[in-house]
């Protein structure tokens, strides 16, 4: 079972003020609940809504909350020097309140399910609000985990990343205090997901020191690909580094090694034929096990799951989120996607750990893997992402609804001041930095990408993109950025009508469908529009 330990939230009554500041009309009600230290706050339907106000900014309110509490109310670790020079995230996988301190969590630290879920949030926001510094927090980190957490080159698995190691650790070499892994023992899925955070961060800041450890971890999985069957996936999920020896044979946990071969073979950079080869087993795999099994094993990077028969929410949800930004992973994917997300209602919504509930005030709430159910914010996130996302390609408004009820409930796992509480129906689990500050908001993009009515009115934002953005800036009538990847998709909310949409100077044309390279305008009233933009090619864009 994850070893998730001591939530304690007490923050006393905001609940009125909640209230006060909801949609100015709408009805409202407040329930005798009290969650997280907020009045539950309920709609005509006696459903929730979110606790803060103005209800159109909430999830706006719940993404800068989060981000600030990173800026400036994380406390340095424990001593002794240097580890005291560093924020707590650096070094620990989770904390814990006591009393208004926050003490560190001393079971791990997954560096691996941070960094990447890290940058990812973190280049969302920089799209959103041109916030460049949360681009300088995630490079920091990302910059020390290059330093002290890759294999020498004489392993049987070189230069490749470690996923985890003890809590407290300056040099990273594995999770070992907790007795389930060896030394050096890796996920190797989370280590693909690591060269693909490498790759992203290059295409960023084009600082090539992360292209080669993009490339080393590439060149790895390539030479190790394997013919999948239905115990042995197309890598062992888990591997010793030094020796090569195989931990465990089988795992799901693949849609970002697949991603990371997709993003070099189309950009033509590394290995490409090897990649190509590498990619259409990981491809094969998914399509022909997990997906027709249901069988996504992955026990995340503390547990010690050996089991082709096991099931996790997260390397399902990877794989559905990727199939609204990369259809051609899955040409049945319409149908796929339907199912993959009654997939995690069957098992991650109606299964429940003893005495909590599967829904609480209209929402669906999710937990996270076989062994450990107690529900958590950034799985119902996933959840609200991809309910609010097939919403926006069938029309089927029992989604929408879905995802509004199921973020509604997220945003009541955020105190006032940003603290998350990650699983707030549960005993005893603390907050992971990993899932609270860098997999739960990250899903909100996704989110206002199928609903972009959910973000702020006569406001400027790109609500979302699957490509990297770079040179963000934003003006009262006027929006421009650098997309670094070829081929790709914007998404915007502006607070005026586009005349002139232009990439690399070349004008784009309006559409009425995004068949082909333009964009396309939906008005949301009150001077707002909804847009976005196709492109066939990377290079600057110009919204005026």
């Amino acid at each position: 079972m994850r070893s998730r330990r001591s939530l304690v939230c007490a923050l006393g009554v905001l609940g009125a003020l909640a209230v006060a500041a909801l949609r100015a009309g709408l009805p409202t009600t407040r329930a005798a609940d009290m969650f997280n230290g907020h009045e539950v706050v309920l709609d005509g339907q006696n459903k929730i809504v979110p606790w803060s106000g103005p209800a159109e900014k909430a999830y706006d309110q719940f993404l800068r909350l989060r981000w600030d509490f990173i800026k400036t109310k994380v406390p340095n670790c424990p001593g002794p020097a240097a580890r005291s020079s560093y924020p707590q995230y650096y070094f620990y996988c989770a904390f814990r309140d006591k009393n208004g301190n926050l003490e560190p969590d001393t079971w791990m630290n997954d560096v691996a399910e941070k960094i990447p879920n890290w940058f990812e949030s973190a280049r969302l926001y920089y799209a959103y609000t041109g916030d460049v510094s949360v681009m300088e927090i995630v490079k920091k980190l990302m910059d020390y985990t290059l330093a002290h957490g890759t294999s020498p080159s004489n392993f049987a698995w070189p230069n490749f990343p470690y996923t985890t190691t003890d809590a407290g650790d300056m040099e990273f070499r594995g999770f070992t205090s907790g007795k389930r892994f060896v030394l050096h023992e890796i996920q190797v899925g989370y280590a693909g997901d690591m060269g693909l955070a490498y790759y992203r961060m290059y295409l960023y800041s084009g600082d090539k020191q992360y292209l080669t450890a993009a490339l080393n971890v590439a060149n790895v999985l390539a030479g190790k690909v394997r013919t999948s069957t239905a115990t042995q996936s197309v890598w062992p999920d888990r591997v010793v580094m030094d020796t090569g020896k195989v931990t465990a044979e089988y795992g799901a946990h693949w849609t970002g090694c697949y991603t990371l071969f997709d993003q070099l073979i189309r950009a033509k950079v590394g290995d490409v034929k090897s990649y190509e080869k590498a990619r259409a087993k990981v491809r094969e795999f998914l399509l022909n096990y997990p997906l027709k099994t249901g069988y996504w094993a992955d026990g995340h990077t503390d547990t010690d799951v050996n089991s082709n028969t096991y099931k996790s929410n997260t390397p399902e949800s990877d794989f559905t989120l990727a199939l609204f930004d990369d259809p051609e992973l899955d040409a049945d994917w319409r149908a796929d996607v339907l199912k993959l997300i009654k997939w995690t209602e069957d098992n991650f919504v109606s299964r429940c750990a003893p005495d909590e509930p599967a829904t609480q005030w209209g929402a669906n709430i999710v937990g996270e893997q076989d062994s450990f159910l107690p529900k958590m914010d950034y799985q119902t996130a996933r959840y609200g992402a991809e309910c609010a996302r097939w919403y926006a390609v069938s029309g089927d408004a029992a989604y929408k609804e879905k995802a509004y009820r199921s973020l509604n409930w997220v945003t009541y796992c955020n105190s006032p001041d940003g603290e998350a509480f990650e699983s707030p129906v549960s005993k005893d689990i603390s907050n992971w930095w990993s899932d609270c500050y860098g997999e739960c908001p990250r899903m909100f993009y996704a989110a206002f990408a199928g609903v972009p009515e959910w973000a702020p009115s006569s406001e400027n934002h790109i609500l979302y993109s699957a490509a990297v953005l770079k040179d963000v800036a934003y003006s009262p009538k006027k929006i421009q950025y650098t997309a670094t990847q070829h081929a790709g998709a914007e998404y915007l909310r502006l607070a005026f009508q586009p005349t002139r949409v232009t990439l690399n100077g070349a004008k784009l044309a309006p559409r009425g469908d995004l068949g082909s390279e333009g964009y396309t305008t939906r008005d949301l009233g009150h001077g707002d529009y909804a847009v976005t933009i196709k492109r066939v090619k990377s290079g600057s864009v110009v919204v005026q």
